[in-house]
């Protein structure tokens, strides 16, 4: 493991965490706090956490919250749901780290050691503005292939068909044979978890509200990158308990909106 650095030895680098919620549930809240407890764990760091509440419907939130919280645990209390890139957005000018994370609440954090190990890369690797790791299944351990390459119409609509169709094509999107195993370039990378340099986050504005859900973190990926490399990283291990809601009507309204946003931003490539 490469050693971790900062400017001056004896300052410890300051890491922040935005974690936006609608409508959790006891088992979202619940992990989210296991998160905090095992990052907080790591005494090399400086850590604070931020969630921000997208205008839940309900009162989860509040009721499942400790009455006490540590100082460096901020509660952000929106009054409109403008989206998950708004909602991370709202804590920009909060931010006064050397490395933010930006983590769904359904993600488990038990990899402790790698998370150290990603964080010293970063260190040791100025120009890497974005970081994003092995992801696997919550339910069987299973690596969720998220390292994509950047999308065309013809692989999203495939996709969308079902795995049957062209899989090789399938295959090739996601970098099935040799995309999970080294350090490598990432085209597309996974919005459940990303680890980015907070200057360079802050410098591009964060996300790109017109984006309500679904690829933002697309988006992100090609604005970050012009800031410097994206990488895949494999030795940091995320669990992902991987809910989608975009075979439901609304859900593929919204993919749809979002899928045109994006390729009238950035082209259509249709092959």
């Amino acid at each position: 493991m490469s050693t971790l650095s900062s400017k001056k030895e004896s300052e410890k680098i300051k890491v922040s965490v935005g974690i936006v919620f609608y409508n959790p549930t006891n088992e979202n809240i619940r992990q989210t706090f296991f998160n905090i407890k095992q990052l907080s764990s790591i005494n090399i760091f400086d850590f604070s956490f931020y969630l921000i509440d997208n205008a839940s419907t309900d009162r989860v939130l509040q009721r499942m919250i400790p009455q006490k919280l540590d100082k460096n645990i901020h509660c952000i209390k929106l009054k409109k749901n403008k989206g998950f890139g708004y909602g991370h957005n709202s804590i920009i000018n909060k931010l006064n780290s050397d490395y933010h994370i930006i983590m769904n609440p359904d993600i488990e954090l038990k990899d402790m050691s790698g998370f150290v190990e990603a964080i010293s890369y970063m260190q040791h690797h100025d120009n890497i503005t974005l970081l994003s790791p092995l992801v696997r299944n919550q339910s069987d351990g299973e690596i969720q292939l998220l390292n994509r390459r950047e999308p065309t119409v013809f692989d999203l609509f495939i996709r969308f068909l079902g795995p049957n169709i062209f899989p090789k094509r399938q295959s090739y999107f996601v970098k099935e044979k040799h995309g999970y195993d080294h350090i490598q370039t990432d085209e597309n990378a996974t919005g459940s978890f990303m680890l980015v340099r907070t200057k360079i986050f802050k410098e591009i504005g964060g996300f790109d509200t017109k984006f309500f859900m679904y690829f933002e973190d697309t988006d992100l990926t090609k604005r970050i990158g012009t800031k410097g490399k994206v990488i895949f990283f494999p030795y940091l291990t995320v669990i992902h308990g991987w809910k989608r809601d975009n075979h439901s009507v609304k859900g593929i309204a919204s993919m749809v909106k979002s899928m045109v946003i994006y390729f009238n931003k950035w082209g259509w490539k249709i092959l």
